[in-house]
């Protein structure tokens, strides 16, 4: 593994959804506030790396909000890359595996549908034919009103299927529906799959179950790239609010933050809570607890 110099000043791994695009916006996906702050925290010498599921294709477009260089973590970090465009990792899930544990899930589970992230696509919708047509309508209803936070979308279940057999497979969501019950089967589901298909990576963020490749959780992928980078792990910040962070959280728990809407579940795992993300000034930068 190459490793370059050792990096001096602070990291800020930040997570997108429900934190550094909290609240959000319709025409842009980051808050001014937030930009600001961002702006502020590399202009004194740190760093930002941007921690998502969502592909490359979606964030890309956040360099020109943020205005800064921005290193940049894709499909749980399946995907790393620095502002520069430099590859640091690509990592894809092993066919087989896959397939075992969607037929697992379709056998035992059968869920409403499956998200798909691959090379080529940054989202395939399979759909359970039985819910085929409310589904469509619903996830139509519910892409139109992201506004600025779409991703273009595909709905196939043959190019679904064609993917996981061909194409490298950076992650797959599994989606069972709304409701409160919902969002339990989907958490007790992740303890599931982590005993049972230990080659694929699993965790859980609200409604959805997350697969990516072994070792692609927030956790490890952040540690990966802070030995790339020559970080320090003490020189690491982290901020998010949902179950697929505390991986995060757990690894770099000194310079932790949860967002204060997180579920109490993924609360317990960070040091410190903050409403909005631009409230780290204080405690990044000025230096107050």
């Amino acid at each position: 593994m190459l490793f370059y110099k050792t990096h001096m000043g602070k990291l800020l791994a930040v997570d997108l959804d429900g934190t550094l695009f909290y609240p959000k916006g319709v025409k842009r996906c980051i808050s001014k506030k937030n930009v600001k702050f961002l702006q502020d925290f590399i202009d004194a010498g740190n760093r930002v790396v941007l921690v998502t599921s969502r592909s490359t294709q979606f964030t890309d477009k956040l360099k020109l909000e943020i205005a800064r260089d921005v290193d940049i973590m894709n499909c749980t970090t399946a995907q790393i890359y620095t502002s520069s465009g430099e590859c640091v990792r690509e990592e894809s899930m092993n066919p087989s595996d896959l397939k075992d544990v969607l037929n697992y899930l379709d056998k035992e589970h059968k869920p409403l549908a499956y998200l798909l992230t691959s090379k080529d696509y940054p989202c395939i919708v399979k759909q359970n034919v039985k819910v085929g047509k409310l589904l469509l309508g619903i996830y139509k209803l519910y892409w139109h009103f992201q506004f600025c936070y779409r991703e273009p979308y595909v709905f196939s279940n043959e190019l679904f299927d064609e993917e996981v057999d061909k194409s490298p497979t950076f992650k797959v969501m599994v989606f069972f529906g709304l409701g409160r019950s919902k969002k339990k089967v989907s958490r007790e589901l992740n303890k599931l799959l982590r005993e049972k298909h230990p080659n694929i990576e699993s965790s859980w963020t609200q409604i959805v179950n997350e697969l990516t490749p072994k070792d692609c959780n927030k956790g490890a992928g952040l540690e990966y790239y802070c030995n790339h980078m020559g970080i320090d792990k003490k020189d690491v910040i982290v901020i998010g609010d949902s179950g697929n962070d505390i991986a995060m959280f757990k690894k770099f728990h000194e310079n932790s933050y949860v967002m204060s809407h997180a579920y109490p579940s993924v609360k317990k795992y960070a040091k410190y809570v903050v409403s909005r993300v631009f409230k780290l000034r204080k405690h990044v930068l000025k230096g107050d607890k």
